[in-house]
């Protein structure tokens, strides 16, 4: 009798086992981040002003070309560190997020995965704001210009 039951409670761990769905969760992020703003426009200089919710990072003149201005930070113990930046031309602005959490998609992990570094590239370009997808190895249009009247 007792056999027969083990034998049973056996059978019934195994067949529920096969039947639960294995979650594949994604694989951890870089524990730091580096995140870029570069200046990458043919004529005028770039006004950057970037900040988060705890921390204003000040305003930033990237006056020539190649100029480049960066911070890293540490994605805080509950995973919802978020940066977002103005950037600003004479004649046009632009105001985006440069860092975000993500648990489901993996979009800008993807991008800003350098090797085992997080690096986020973002470009001002003439024509828009870039993000620097380094697993394919080109600079993505993310944001247009907003000109100023």
């Amino acid at each position: 009798m007792i056999k027969n039951t083990v034998v049973f409670f056996l059978f019934t761990v195994a067949l529920v086992e096969a039947q639960v769905p294995r979650v594949a969760l994604p694989p951890p992020g870089p524990s730091r981040y580096y995140i870029h703003v570069v200046n990458w426009l043919s004529k005028l200089g770039l006004l950057v002003h970037c900040q988060s919710k705890d921390d204003d990072l000040g305003y930033h003149r990237l006056l020539n070309h190649g100029d480049d201005y960066q911070w890293n930070f540490k994605v805080n113990f509950w995973g919802t560190t978020l940066y977002w930046c103005k950037l600003e031309t004479p004649h046009a602005y632009v105001s985006f997020e440069s860092f975000w959490p993500e648990t489901q998609h993996l979009w800008l992990r993807d991008r800003c995965k350098h090797g085992t570094v997080g690096t986020c590239l973002w470009t001002a370009k003439d024509d828009g704001i870039y993000l620097r997808n380094f697993l394919a190895n080109v600079d993505e249009l993310i944001h247009k210009w907003i000109y100023k009247r």
